[in-house]
């Protein structure tokens, strides 16, 4: 019980905190992006606006790629003198004010006619792309009809407008983005370790704290639990004397309906304690020993025992048992889930009703009990598991308290297994117990 509760805090606390640093990373990438985004549409309106280009004329020009092996054929005459030489006396094309243009601007305008043929074009201070590269990225723009959005790793805007002698031309702006897109994504790969480093210490830390956090609420189980295993036992003794001295004076005084009522209350009383006692001990977890056995003989001879009882009580049992399915569990455990599965659907089940008997197994083993019930769907199914719960209230007192239904729950789950109740059609009530894949003799 409690290690399962320390999991379960455990699981719970790590998906939240796992929730948190995931949203504070979406955060923080979503915020980075826009606000990149941003500053893209801002150099996108000076290109568009030809602010940009204020020191150049609109000419054409045959624009071509930088030239890296000879990085000074195209600068201007007084700007050669601060190249920064690069290791082994190579020189790479470098100024701080060409840097400064290339992270602002880096971009470039093109001028088409109104039929999408290519006019002429403005690059600024970065010209890395040769005219036959821009006029591809024009044509592939002009053809897709987007009035902006995204080429590859160039942001674009294209709109309609009037040119200096009048007539219409289309503009389409050009950024190239890459070393935006990269700091995008360096930022999110920084984000996301982080977070994933955050998150296993964190982690490491709950897994640490809470053996603590449910210490208190450990030891108060523990107390409850020796509780009712020592008030179980201590019980015990009395109702053996009260037994003994009733049927002590059965024999002295002749047999009475106040002893019949005695002995009637001090089985109920065993009973109530003997499940109390059951629950506790299966509460401890023990690891229990499993072995095979031959599942279709005991799910048959604990349900077959059931049989004078419901034809005495005026209704129909039915056994639908596939042959040799054997299990490896404990079988004296599950007999027991049987026999309290039989025992509640003879309880409840209506006079002349039917109760059906099925064991099956396909990927899994699954039994079911079925039985007529006219209440079924008034029932709270969710509870039924739930300790003293009983279904239906006004049911007269007939020795059960509720305690059944989770001894069975309990044993299932000890067997990694699961059991449902759920209310079938034409007043049925079903309960099925799934357990793992066994196999055939």
């Amino acid at each position: 019980m409690i290690p399962k509760l320390r999991r379960k805090f455990i699981s719970i606390t790590a998906a939240a905190l796992f929730a948190m640093i995931l949203l504070v990373i979406a955060a923080i990438n979503c915020i980075f992006i826009i606000q990149d985004n941003k500053m893209l549409d801002s150099r996108l309106d000076r290109i568009m606006n030809e602010r940009a280009f204020d020191d150049k004329p609109r000419e054409d020009v045959d624009f071509h790629r930088k030239d890296f092996a000879n990085p000074n054929a195209d600068l201007p005459e007084n700007r050669k003198e601060n190249l920064t030489p690069a290791p082994g006396g190579q020189k790479e094309f470098f100024h701080p004010f060409d840097m400064k243009l290339m992270i602002r601007f880096d971009g470039c305008l093109i001028y088409l006619n109104p039929d999408g043929t290519f006019k002429e074009l403005r690059q600024d201070a970065a010209e890395h792309y040769s005219q036959a590269e821009l006029k591809e990225i024009a044509e592939d723009i002009y053809n897709g009809g987007k009035e902006s959005g995204w080429r590859q790793y160039f942001k674009f805007r294209m709109e309609t407008a009037t040119a200096p002698d009048g007539a219409e031309e289309i503009r389409i702006g050009l950024i190239n983005a890459s070393s935006d897109l990269y700091s995008v994504f360096t930022v999110l790969l920084i984000s996301i370790v982080i977070g994933a480093v955050s998150f296993l210490l964190v982690l490491l830390i709950i897994i640490f704290a809470s053996g603590r956090a449910v210490k208190p609420i450990a030891e108060s189980y523990s107390r409850q639990k020796q509780f009712v295993t020592d008030a179980g036992h201590e019980l015990k003794t009395p109702l053996t004397v009260i037994s003994a001295n009733n049927e002590l004076a059965r024999i002295i005084y002749g047999g009475c309906e106040w002893f019949d009522g005695i002995d009637a209350q001090v089985a109920k009383m065993n009973s109530l304690i003997h499940s109390l006692i059951t629950l506790a001990r299966m509460d401890e977890e023990q690891a229990p020993v499993f072995t095979s056995f031959n599942l279709s003989d005991a799910v048959y001879d604990t349900a077959k025992s059931f049989e004078q009882l419901i034809h005495g009580g005026q209704k129909l049992i039915t056994f639908d048992i596939a042959d040799d399915i054997y299990y490896l569990g404990d079988e004296s455990k599950l007999r027991q889930v049987v026999s309290i599965l039989m025992d509640n659907a003879a309880k409840y089940c209506d006079k002349n009703g039917k109760i059906s008997v099925k064991l099956t197994m396909d990927k899994q083993i699954r039994l079911q009990v079925i039985n007529d019930y006219a209440q079924a769907t008034a029932c709270d199914l969710s509870r039924v598991f739930e300790r003293f719960y009983r279904a239906d209230k006004a049911r007269t007192p007939d020795g059960s308290y509720g305690l059944g239904l989770p001894i069975a729950k309990s044993i299932v789950e000890l067997h990694k297994g699961e059991i449902h109740a759920k209310a079938l059609e034409h007043d049925r009530l079903l309960f099925e117990v799934l357990l793992g894949r066994g196999g055939r003799k």
